[in-house]
């Protein structure tokens, strides 16, 4: 997570404001977010909370995992993260989806948990995946299917098999060489059948077709996830895939 990006959209489906603003200390974990800096850019943006009739918040970092529910148990909620992300503290790290197939366990730091409920107090605060994958769910099948959508350089892979959850993951991956080895490798510790299991994918218009046609040197049904957003975009906004995300966001938050 290295900026705060923000939209702001009406019921007509304007799109008035988009813009994605670096953060000025730039660090490798989420963990070191300074709230000082978040509220400055809220204050410089004019985002007070009581502007919007809904505020949706989705945290993009890559210290997350899932639990299947029937496995979760409410005591070792923070065994479970730590064991994929060591180093972080109790008090950073949350759970959620806990009425869902599948519990989400991530970092979001106690001082920018404070930070956002007072800003946005009655606001929904997730990790990005788990409003991808509630997004993705519409599109899910009997049949075994792969998503792999590119969201800057990482990679988010989601699979579903019979219509459960079985694999998510974020991985870095500027290249289409490593998109493709990602894939491959979770089909292979799957098993997937590559004539059988469907992947759908998304990228920047500049990469989705080199990364079809790669794909389907090995598989035989590659597709390109439909999500045309119906938006109308402001002019900054030159590459749509920049708003995957926040339409990811919309629409879970609306179809449940």
């Amino acid at each position: 997570m290295d900026s705060f990006a923000f939209m702001i959209i009406d019921q007509s489906n304007l799109v008035s404001v988009y813009e994605s603003i670096p953060f000025k200390s730039q660090h490798e974990h989420f963990r070191y977010i300074d709230p000082v800096e978040i509220l400055s850019i809220v204050q410089n943006n004019n985002l007070r909370f009581n502007r919007f009739e809904e505020v949706h918040i989705a945290l993009d970092h890559d210290a997350f995992t899932y639990v299947p529910r029937p496995l979760y148990e409410q005591n070792a909620w923070f065994d479970y993260l730590n064991f994929v992300a060591s180093g972080t503290k109790k008090d950073d790290v949350v759970a959620t989806g806990l009425d869902r197939e599948s519990v989400c366990v991530y970092t979001y730091p106690l001082s920018l948990r404070k930070l956002l409920s007072t800003l946005y107090p009655t606001s929904q605060v997730q990790h990005l995946s788990e409003s991808i994958t509630s997004f993705l769910e519409k599109e899910i099948t009997d049949d075994p299917i792969l998503f792999s959508i590119m969201h800057g350089e990482d990679q988010y892979m989601i699979i579903f098999e019979n219509r459960n959850l079985t694999l998510i993951n974020r991985y870095h991956s500027p290249k289409i060489e490593d998109q493709l080895y990602y894939i491959l490798a979770a089909c292979k510790h799957r098993k997937l059948n590559p004539r059988k299991i469907n992947i759908k994918i998304t990228a920047d218009l500049g990469m989705v077709d080199d990364l079809k046609e790669e794909l389907s040197r090995y598989f035989i049904h590659v597709s390109t996830i439909d999500w045309k957003n119906g938006w109308r975009l402001p002019l900054s906004v030159k590459n749509p895939m920049e708003l995957f995300e926040f339409y990811c966001m919309h629409h879970a938050n609306h179809w449940r």
